[in-house]
């Protein structure tokens, strides 16, 4: 059985503030961590022993049905050499992109996992402004 604290006391350096006390947790095998009203990152265990990292962003309307959205999305797979990849995918029936990266606990501390939640947002919220760009603008990007 996995050390339910392991994910909380991952966490715990990231959410604390220099100088600040450390915040209150709940035992939990999923955490979410909002960057913005309209971006949410969701922290699990999934599966155990394994930190995930992942969060949906909304397509709009006219660029769900684009070709070229769609193509641009799927090449963003092969464009990190970082590990772990940051993985993106299309969740067809909720019309949303996931991204998502996953890392064993074995191989991660406070830092390791501050460096890995901070390079998820950056992509994501690079993929989010993306995705609201006018179509004409992104297929230049």
């Amino acid at each position: 059985m996995a050390d339910s604290d392991t994910l909380k006391n991952l966490l715990m350096p990231l959410l604390q503030a220099s100088g600040a006390a450390a915040p209150v947790l709940e035992n939990s095998d999923s955490y979410t961590l909002s960057l913005s009203q309209s971006l949410v990152l969701e922290l699990s265990e999934t599966p155990q022993e394994y930190l995930t990292v992942s969060c949906l962003l909304d397509i709009p309307e006219e660029r769900y049905d684009e070709w070229e959205t769609l193509a641009i999305l799927l090449q963003s797979n092969l464009l990190g050499l970082e590990h772990p990849p940051i993985i993106t995918g299309l969740l067809i029936e909720q019309k949303k992109v996931i991204l998502w990266t996953r890392q064993p606990f074995v191989v991660m501390d406070s830092s390791a996992m501050k460096v890995l939640v901070e390079r998820f947002a950056q992509q994501a919220e690079h993929v989010q402004a993306w995705l609201h760009e006018p179509v004409e603008q992104a297929a230049e990007a």
